[in-house]
């Protein structure tokens, strides 16, 4: 039996308008598209200089002058998002937010604004995005592909055919970073620019060789570094990248001392500044991935988030794909996965509009994908295998998934057996920490049903609750005289009945 990851997302109507907001290290980009017999119609682009990444300290704290001009970026953006529900918007953070300790209070300060959850995403699934903007954003090709996007805190590398990346890897090199780092003097040398290139050398070392061996017969670049270097070697036009052309660019910087003249080819003063790091980054990535040729793709990040938001809810969402995958990989025992999840499910859909989880189809989700995956820790060990399974999902690379999201998966792993660990969900909102505490009992509840591990799932029971005090009591009915007939499932509610109680919760059964 397999237990297939259900598209639960509401689906996008034709005519739907969607949303993506990038939150950059160097600039903040926002994307207004509406569906257009399954494709995007682009209707607005919003694009705003910020530098986040240069308000980063030795310390790796963002200063506040970077976190004002942030948020009164975001002011000029949030009127755009008006109207839209949260199945249509998705907004993202990239490198100097990953990197900042204090980027919390930024969020918190830029989601007051906006009105929708900002979700900090990791380098590869950063990688994995920009692979889909530029994949949807050029002709259908039978070649491998190599991308690769210079972006102001961090470099993306992927080679994929098709629609599926199959190589990814971000390396922290950037645009704003190395300006910061190499270029702070007004004049251009051969000293600090060989310095920069030197340093982006040492980080391809780690990926050079694994890239070279899996080879590509096409390359492009995405963002606003690739685009400047490509209209400055076409003197104003767009035109392929190549070795010699960098070179000579190379050449003209340090014989000018300065990139000032380039802005003769349309590239804005603020975006001159920050061409020698891209430059120096570029002639390593070349020299050091043997690149012969590479186009610019208009195609990003902020494009590969749309597609990605008309494909949720279908065969299509990536994270139904990578779901499936991971039960494949771990090999996770797919009749007790299955029997657990439509248990799970069934209990949620009777306490869903009592418990505040009917708003939005994510809460479902995340108990359904937490309910087939429970199970995975067994891979490494039986013994306190929720510990282990926890683990694995909230470390590994899940393609589709932010971290935010493989930390509440991983909290509902860690939780659905044994003690009730009330400080795991801390890290969450008040809000947020209610409705996963509430999945979490409705998934430990389903694993009890399910000690035997049937051929079937045992779906013969009904939920009542009671919210009218702390304890969210919640009554569990089956069918008459049926549980005295189950003295060790009966043992085994009473004892969830004291964890709960411990944590703060009532579980009573009849």
């Amino acid at each position: 039996m397999t237990n297939e990851p259900t598209n639960s997302l509401e689906r996008l109507s034709e005519g739907d308008l969607v949303a993506s907001l990038d939150l950059g290290s160097n600039s903040f980009h926002l994307l207004l598209a509406r569906k257009i017999k399954g494709q995007l119609s682009i209707i607005k682009r919003l694009g705003e200089k910020v530098q986040l990444a240069a308000g980063l300290n030795a310390h790796n704290r963002l200063s506040e002058e970077a976190q004002q001009r942030g948020l009164e970026c975001l002011k000029l953006m949030a009127p755009f998002l008006q109207g839209l529900n949260e199945n249509q918007v998705t907004l993202v953070a990239t490198n100097t937010l990953r990197a900042a300790h204090n980027a919390k209070e930024f969020i918190d300060r830029a989601e007051a604004i906006l009105g929708f959850p900002i979700e900090i995403i990791a380098g590869r699934e950063e990688a994995r995005l920009i692979y889909v903007g530029v994949v949807n954003s050029n002709p259908k090709i039978a070649e491998k592909r190599l991308v690769i996007d210079i972006g102001g805190g961090s470099t993306e590398f992927i080679i994929g055919e098709g629609n599926e990346a199959e190589l990814l890897e971000s390396l922290h090199m950037g645009c704003v970073s190395y300006t910061s780092r190499y270029f702070t003097d007004q004049t251009i040398t051969a000293n600090n620019f060989q310095r920069a290139y030197l340093a982006a050398r040492g980080e391809l070392l780690h990926i050079q060789k694994r890239f070279r061996n899996q080879g590509w017969q096409i390359a492009h670049g995405s963002s606003g570094t690739m685009k400047t270097l490509s209209l400055i070697i076409g003197k104003g036009e767009f035109a392929s990248l190549t070795l010699a052309a960098l070179k000579q660019m190379h050449k003209e910087l340090l014989e000018a001392g300065s990139p000032e003249k380039w802005v003769q080819y349309g590239i804005r003063p603020e975006r001159v500044s920050i061409v020698p790091a891209g430059l120096a980054i570029s002639l390593a990535i070349f020299e050091s991935l043997g690149v012969e040729s590479l186009d610019y793709s208009d195609g990003a990040l902020r494009e590969g988030v749309l597609y990605e938001l008309l494909g949720s809810g279908t065969e299509e969402d990536v994270r139904v794909r990578t779901v499936r995958a991971v039960t494949e990989r771990f090999q996770i025992d797919a009749s007790q996965s299955h029997s657990v999840t439509t248990a799970a499910l069934h209990a949620f859909d009777q306490v869903a509009n009592s418990w505040g989880l009917a708003s939005s189809p994510k809460w479902r989700n995340k108990l359904e994908w937490a309910a087939i995956l429970h199970e995975i820790g067994l891979s490494v060990a039986h013994t306190q295998y929720h510990k282990h399974g926890a683990y694995l999902v909230r470390y590994a690379d899940l393609a589709g998934f932010t971290r935010p999201q493989q930390l509440m998966l991983s909290v509902l792993i860690r939780a659905h057996r044994r003690k009730f660990p009330l400080a795991e969900f801390s890290n969450f909102t008040p809000e947020d920490k209610l409705k996963l505490q509430r999945l979490a009992r409705l998934l430990r509840l389903a694993v009890l049903l399910h000690p035997s591990r049937p051929e079937t799932p045992l779906l013969d029971f009904r939920i009542t609750i009671d919210n009218s005090h702390s304890k969210e009591a919640m009554q569990v009915i089956f069918a008459e005289g049926w549980l005295e007939e189950q003295p060790l499932l009966r043992n085994d509610l009473e004892e969830e009945a004291a964890y709960l109680a411990e944590a703060g919760f009532e579980l009573s059964f009849s």
